[in-house]
C-alpha cells in the first residue's frame, strides 16, 4: 500500500520588506544597533525576538517618551502641504503676502496653539490693495482673535507689497486700463487711482534721476571709445507722441560708437504750438545740454530735416550728415514708379526695360557713396554713370567691376535701348536730394540705431495715447536706461538661412543674450531708501 509522503518543509511566515535609502556605511550602521537592542531584548524577555518585535518596541518606547505614558494622548498627523482644489473652492479669494509676514502669521499660530487647543479660522478677509487684512477667531474661545496682514508696514504706515506691486506697474510701462483689468480678472484686488497717483508723484523722481545717470556714464563711454578727443558723432531723431500734429515729441540722440542716449529731449506744444518743429528745437536743447557738459559734436547724423539742416551747417566746428537709407529708398520708390503702371501708360510713363532695376540702382548708390572717398564730385559722376551702365556703355564703370575685368561679360539686366526711357531714368537720378546734396552723404552715415531707439520707445509710450507730461516724461525715461542697458548685449549664436537666393541673410542672425532690468532695482533701491 502507498503511503503519501508529508512535505516536513517548514513553511516561511509572512513579511514584508521596508527600503532605507544609505550606503554600507549607513547599512552596517543600522544593523549594528539592531543587534545591540535585539541583545538587550532577548536577555530582557528571555525569549528570542526578530526584526518586527524590535521596531515595534522601539516605535512605542518613543511615541511613550514624547506623548506620555498615560497613553491618553493621540498622535495627530501633520497636515499634508498638498491640497488638491475642490469645485466650490476654486473663486476663493486671492491676495499678495510677503516672505515675513508669513513668518508672524507662523508665530502667531504658535503662540496661540500654547495656550490654546482651538483651531484659528478665516473669520473675515478686507483686501486693501493687494494686501488681504485678515480677522482670525478661534473656534474654541471667541475671545481669541487676531488681525494679520499678508504685507508689513513701510514707515509711513503703509504696506510694502503695495509699494511693490506700483513699482511693478510703472516700471513695466504698462497703461492703467491693463493693470485694472489683469488685477480684476485675477481677482487679487487693485490699487485705487489715488494711491497709485500718490505714488507716482514720488516715484517719478528716482526715475528721472536713474535716466540722468545712464546718461551721464552712456557719455562717458562715448567719449572714451575715440582715440582724439576733438569731439563725438552722434545721431539723432524725432519721435511725435502720436501719428498728426502731435502734442509731445521726444528728441533723441545716440552715440555713434556705443549707441547709447547722450541726451533725450521732450519737446511739448507749450514751447512751441507747431509740431514740425519741434525736431528743430530739441536738437538745439541737445547741443546745449552736451555743450554744458564740455562734449563738442564733430559729426552730426540725422534723417534729413531741413531746419536741423541749417542749424547744423550753422554750427560751428561740425559736419552735417544725413541719413543714407532713407535717400536711398527715395530713389527705389522714384524708380518703382517708372518700372510699373498700366498697359495704355506703358512706353510714357514707364517701361519694362526698367522692372529689373530697383533693387540693383538701390546697390549702385549705395556702393557709390562708400567708395566716393569723401568726395561729392566723384560721387556725382558715379550716380551719372548708373545710366551709362545699364546701356551697357561702361568706359566710366570702375576698375575692379566684373563689366571691366571679364571680356566675356554679358549684362544680366535688360540693357536699356529706348531713349524716352534713359531720360526717365535720368530724371529719376538727378531729382533725388542725394543728387543734388551729395555733401550730405559722403561719409555714409546711417540712423537705424535711432529708429531702432523709437521702437523700444513704443513698449513704454503707446501712440494711441495722449499721456499727460509727467506719464510721458517718466515713460522716456524708462525707455533710455532700457536702452543703455540692453543695446550691442552678448549674444549666444548666429543663426544663418539655408536660402542661397538670400544673400543679405547670408551674414546671419544672432541670437541675443536675455534682456536684463538692473535700471528697475535701481530705481527701486533709490525709492524705498528715501523712507528709512
Amino acid at each position: 500500500m502507498a503511503t503519501e509522503k508529508q512535505d516536513s518543509s517548514r513553511k516561511r511566515p509572512p513579511n514584508f520588506r521596508i527600503e532605507i535609502p544609505g550606503d554600507e556605511t549607513v547599512k552596517s550602521r543600522i544593523l549594528e544597533k539592531l543587534q545591540r537592542v535585539k541583545s538587550y531584548l532577548t536577555s530582557t524577555l528571555n525569549k528570542p525576538v526578530n526584526n518586527s518585535l524590535i521596531i515595534e518596541e522601539l516605535l512605542d518606547f518613543w511615541i511613550k517618551q514624547q506623548l506620555g505614558s498615560d497613553n491618553t494622548k493621540e498622535l495627530h498627523p501633520f497636515p499634508s502641504t498638498y491640497s488638491q482644489t475642490r469645485r466650490q473652492d476654486v473663486d476663493q479669494g486671492l491676495f499678495v503676502t510677503a516672505e515675513k509676514s508669513l513668518d508672524t502669521y507662523g508665530e502667531l499660530f504658535e503662540a496661540h496653539t500654547s495656550i490654546c487647543n482651538g483651531k484659528l479660522k478665516v473669520l473675515k478677509r478686507t483686501m486693501k490693495g493687494h494686501v488681504a487684512s485678515v480677522r482670525l477667531m478661534c473656534t474654541k474661545e471667541k475671545s481669541h482673535s487676531y488681525l494679520w496682514s499678508s504685507s508689513s508696514y513701510l514707515p509711513n504706515d503703509e504696506f510694502l507689497v503695495n509699494h511693490r506691486i506700483c513699482h511693478a506697474f510703472y516700471s513695466s510701462g504698462l497703461l492703467p486700463v491693463h493693470y485694472t483689468r489683469f488685477v480684476n480678472g485675477a481677482g487679487i484686488g487693485c490699487i485705487t487711482k489715488e494711491r497709485r497717483s500718490k505714488f507716482f508723484r514720488k516715484y517719478k523722481e528716482h526715475a528721472e534721476n536713474e535716466s540722468v545717470q545712464s546718461v551721464d556714464n552712456a557719455i562717458n563711454d562715448e567719449i572714451s571709445s575715440y582715440d582724439d578727443l576733438d569731439g563725438i558723432n552722434i545721431m539723432t531723431d524725432a519721435r511725435h507722441g502720436w501719428r498728426k500734429n502731435a502734442k509731445d515729441t521726444t528728441v533723441v540722440a545716440l552715440g555713434e560708437k556705443t549707441h547709447k542716449v547722450m541726451d533725450c529731449e521732450h519737446v511739448t506744444k507749450s514751447q512751441d504750438k507747431v509740431a514740425q518743429r519741434h525736431e528743430r528745437l530739441g536738437t538745439q536743447k541737445i547741443y546745449e545740454n552736451l555743450e554744458n557738459k564740455n562734449v563738442s559734436i564733430k559729426i552730426h547724423a540725422h534723417d534729413r530735416n531741413l531746419a536741423v539742416n541749417k542749424f547744423v551747417r550753422d554750427t560751428q566746428f561740425t559736419v552735417n550728415q544725413n541719413d543714407l537709407w532713407h535717400a536711398v529708398k527715395a530713389v527705389k520708390k522714384a524708380v518703382t514708379k517708372i518700372s510699373k503702371g498700366t498697359k495704355r501708360s506703358e512706353g510714357i510713363c514707364w517701361s519694362e526695360q526698367l522692372g529689373d532695376k530697383v533693387e540693383p540702382i538701390a546697390t549702385h548708390i549705395n556702393w557709390a557713396v562708400r567708395n566716393c572717398e569723401q568726395n561729392s564730385q566723384k560721387l556725382k559722376e558715379s550716380l551719372d554713370n548708373i545710366v551709362e551702365h545699364y546701356c551697357n556703355n561702361h568706359v566710366n564703370c570702375h576698375h575692379s567691376s566684373r563689366c571691366k575685368v571679364d571680356s566675356n561679360y554679358e549684362p544680366s539686366r535688360i540693357v536699356i535701348t529706348n531713349g524716352k526711357v534713359r531720360k526717365m531714368l535720368e530724371s529719376a537720378i538727378k531729382s533725388s536730394t542725394i543728387y543734388k546734396y551729395p555733401q550730405d552723404y559722403i561719409l555714409a552715415k546711417d540712423t537705424f540705431y535711432v529708429e531702432s531707439f523709437n521702437n523700444v520707445v513704443n513698449i513704454f509710450q503707446d501712440k494711441r495715447i495722449c499721456f499727460g507730461d509727467d506719464q510721458y516724461k517718466l515713460r522716456s525715461n524708462l525707455a533710455v536706461c532700457h536702452w543703455n542697458e540692453n543695446v550691442d548685449r552678448g549674444y549666444t549664436s548666429v543663426w544663418k538661412s539655408r536660402n542661397p537666393n538670400a544673400p543679405a541673410t547670408q551674414k546671419g542672425k544672432k541670437i541675443y543674450k536675455k534682456l536684463t532690468y538692473n535700471y528697475r532695482i535701481n530705481i527701486w533701491n533709490h525709492y524705498i531708501s528715501s523712507f528709512f
